[in-house]
């Protein structure tokens, strides 16, 4: 007994001195990263507002650190695909995820199995959140969320509400508002933002959750009316219509985000470059007005913040998903 505590002592003292080389390495690493193009992994298809702050995300950061950033369009499996590839990609800080605040805080509660976990990553920062607006048909009877509310207890599940697809953030966003506000919608579930925006515009159905860069054009052209807006605070480009939250309705707040992930592992020196890259970036005046043109909020973060948010956010929306049984399609 007395032999092995010495040996386990002797590697211990031989030990010691790996801890400061390692400590010099990983500092070593971050000060020459990026040592070749970093891949920022979008698990969108090109061309909608997710590329779109990937792209403006590639191109700010290439300058700032005199690098390159490229985007890789990893789409499919509601983020799986290109979160899970990241997930095992090498621990250097050169492939990194773009995410949408669905891949760690609603998707883990819909689909069973999924090939990768919030312990897979290390947060860096958030980038950008999605406000989104509550809307209802022009025509519709109510014209406040008050009013709303009296029509909804008067006429019980008869009001439908659209939603891009069974178990999307506008669903979840939807039944929030339900919940919230204590009445019973009807959510009817169509493929996309699409189609629910057509029969919006078409009178077919009563009330949606649009992302406010959606609903704003069409808002503005009078083809339906926002009642209220799901932020915390009411909205630059909505100033008129009022938030949940002043009205009296605390719990009905709601929005997605974008946030950069790298794959667990990652040498921390790498990562608090990258977040003081990644702050830069998202608190500079180019960067929130590019954002702004696509109905987004700059955000930056440090990396406890994003994983605070981000476990918060999924106890909330797991809460909610558990409770009403809802189902991925």
């Amino acid at each position: 007994m007395r032999i092995r505590s010495k040996t386990l002592a002797l590697a211990a003292v031989l030990a010691l001195p790996l801890l400061p080389l390692a400590a010099a390495a990983q500092a070593d690493a971050a000060a020459n990263w990026p040592t070749k193009p970093v891949t920022l992994v979008v698990p969108f298809p090109p061309g909608g507002t997710s590329d779109v702050v990937g792209r403006q995300l590639a191109v700010q950061l290439g300058e700032a650190m005199g690098g390159t950033f490229i985007i890789d369009n990893k789409a499919g499996a509601a983020t799986a695909i290109g979160a899970s590839f990241v997930a095992r990609a090498p621990k250097d800080g050169h492939t990194l995820l773009l995410s949408a605040g669905s891949t760690f805080t609603t998707t883990p509660h819909l689909i069973d199995k999924l090939p990768y976990k919030l312990e897979d990553f290390a947060p860096v920062a958030a980038v950008a959140t999605v406000p989104f607006a509550f809307v209802v048909k022009k025509d519709f009877p109510a014209k406040t969320v008050a009013e709303y509310v009296a029509y909804a207890k008067a006429n019980p599940g008869k009001i439908n509400n659209a939603t891009n697809g069974q178990g999307s953030m506008v669903h979840l966003l939807g039944e929030l508002i339900a919940t919230g506000l204590d009445v019973k919608m009807t959510q009817v579930h169509y493929k996309g933002a699409a189609p629910a925006t057509m029969d919006m515009i078409g009178g077919i159905v009563d009330s949606n959750v649009e992302a406010l860069t959606s609903a704003l054009p069409n808002v503005n052209a009078g083809k339906y009316r926002a009642i209220a807006v799901l932020s915390a605070d009411r909205q630059p480009l909505m100033p008129e219509v009022p938030t949940f939250k002043e009205l009296g309705y605390p719990s009905i707040v709601g929005e997605t985000w974008y946030a950069v992930f790298a794959p667990a592992g990652t040498p921390k020196p790498v990562i608090d470059k990258l977040n003081v890259a990644l702050r830069k970036v998202t608190t500079s005046k180019r960067f929130a007005d590019a954002m702004h043109k696509i109905g987004n909020e700059a955000k930056a973060s440090t990396p406890g913040e994003l994983i605070e948010v981000t476990q918060q956010q999924s106890q909330k929306w797991g809460e909610l998903i558990t409770r009403l049984n809802i189902k991925a399609e």
